[in-house]
């Protein structure tokens, strides 16, 4: 019974999303998109793994900051919005086509590539290594992550910061590249920078967050040439081919990480089993079990009580800027859930950070705040002629939205300082090209129905 009350709820999830969607016109506004995703990191690890228990009410808490941030998209006129965005025709997204996007997108993939390697190379590692001994060298790397005993490295926060750029850069860039090989050529080396972090770190985080991230570029240029559908073919296309690299450089890192040493077959697929299962469905019975303790119900874990820590793990960049000498593991979190030989994880999703740095109620007044930010954020794209910060804030929006089953990304100042960056590649780039434009764009379309 808890376990269908715990799908009811995922579904109530997607419910909201799809009324959010029906009122703005779009899949693609905010309240509908995280929706979406939380329907996904919800139902799928409910219903895959239908024995492992869950606490509904963790559920239900999900879908009440879910619904907290689509009322967000309440107080704004959607059919105007979407009707002057209609005028941009299908020619916007070729103002990303400049030299200078060009540039900074090969500049940044060499870039992180280049800080990459030489930050194998100050932990100790040594080219010879790399190439014949990558095994060794990445368990060897993984050790020391999980030691916390890496040299802290100026070259892995500039390269990571550089991974980000490259991918978004390369979704703008994806719709005006007319050949197959150019837009194949455009997704490897979007994601060659996570892949070698992933190969020879055994770190598989960057390489789905860069993928999120060009999906939102790609978006926000189909948007802005009035391309509203989620589900399109130009949309389906890239991401089969982004997933069908992904998979097997993941179950490579998880063979570098030392499953590879296990030579009985069977022993292989179900330890291979688990790190999937692990990694794709844990988040949720993690937070859920943290929920269950936290509000006196039964759980695996005991867990440490902290109090109320007024914001520190949303945005734990920013209090470390302010001074805040709290020191948090590698993970986050070092508390472990555990299901069996099913389930084993460290990721207790963004919900227990929000609920540790502003209560329950407190968290689903900080989504209704950030539902309508980042509303007021998507409306402004939508308006805006050549959007430049509202389009920054809609590409690292999907991330956020995509690393919340993990923690929360606004943790993290290279995150800060990737959204500058961007912010301002795309600023100049609206500045050079704004002087080509005739003096108003036609009209294309009217305004679609938002009720459609």
């Amino acid at each position: 019974m808890a376990k269908f009350l715990s799908l009811a709820f995922s579904l109530l999830i997607l419910g909201q999303a799809y009324w959010v969607r029906r009122r703005v016109g779009t899949w693609l506004c905010p309240g509908a998109l995280f929706g979406l995703f939380w329907f996904g990191y919800t139902f799928f690890p409910l219903a895959v793994l239908y024995w492992v228990p869950a606490n509904p009410a963790s559920i239900a808490f999900i879908f009440l900051c879910a619904s907290a941030f689509s009322i967000g998209s309440l107080p704004f006129d959607w059919t105007s919005a979407l009707a002057e965005n209609a005028r941009k025709g299908n020619g916007a997204g070729q103002a990303y086509n400049t030299l200078l996007v060009w540039a900074a997108f090969y500049l940044a993939t060499l870039g992180s590539v280049t800080f990459a390697v030489l930050n194998l190379l100050q932990q100790g590692f040594s080219p010879h290594d790399l190439v014949f001994d990558l095994k060794a060298s990445a368990a060897a790397y993984a050790a020391l992550l999980y030691s916390e005993t890496l040299t802290d490295s100026m070259y892995d926060r500039v390269g990571t910061v550089l991974a980000y750029m490259g991918p978004v850069l390369g979704g703008l860039l994806l719709p005006s590249t007319g050949t197959r090989a150019g837009r194949a050529r455009i997704v490897v080396l979007s994601l060659l920078p996570p892949t070698i972090v992933a190969l020879t770190q055994t770190s598989k985080g960057l390489l789905f967050l860069c993928a999120a991230l060009f999906l939102a570029g790609l978006l926000a240029v189909r948007m802005e040439e009035g391309k509203l559908g989620l589900f399109d073919a130009a949309i389906v296309r890239p991401v089969v081919l982004s997933l069908s690299l992904l998979l097997p450089i993941v179950v490579s890192s998880f063979l570098l990480r030392g499953l590879g040493d296990i030579e009985d077959g069977g022993l292989l697929l179900s330890t291979l089993r688990r790190y999937l299962a692990s990694y794709a469905f844990g988040h949720l019975y993690a937070f859920s079990d943290w929920f269950s303790y936290t509000f006196g119900g039964h759980s695996v874990l005991a867990y440490n009580y902290e109090g109320v820590t007024f914001g520190f793990y949303t945005f734990s960049s920013l209090f470390r800027m302010m001074g805040s000498e709290k020191v948090v593991p590698h993970g986050v979190f070092d508390d472990y859930y555990a299901y069996g030989d099913v389930l084993t994880t460290n990721n207790f999703t963004m919900f227990r950070g929000l609920i540790l740095d502003f209560g329950l109620f407190g968290a689903a007044l900080f989504m209704l705040v950030a539902g309508l930010l980042f509303h007021l954020a998507f409306r402004s794209m939508l308006v805006s002629r050549r959007p430049a910060f509202s389009v920054a804030v809609f590409v690292f929006m999907v991330g956020l939205f995509y690393n919340s089953y993990i923690i929360s990304l606004l943790g993290w100042n290279r995150t800060y300082a990737a959204f500058a960056m961007l912010w301002a590649i795309l600023q100049v780039n609206r500045w050079t090209t704004e002087a080509g434009d005739p003096p108003d764009l036609a009209p294309r379309v009217s305004g679609p129905d938002p009720a459609r």
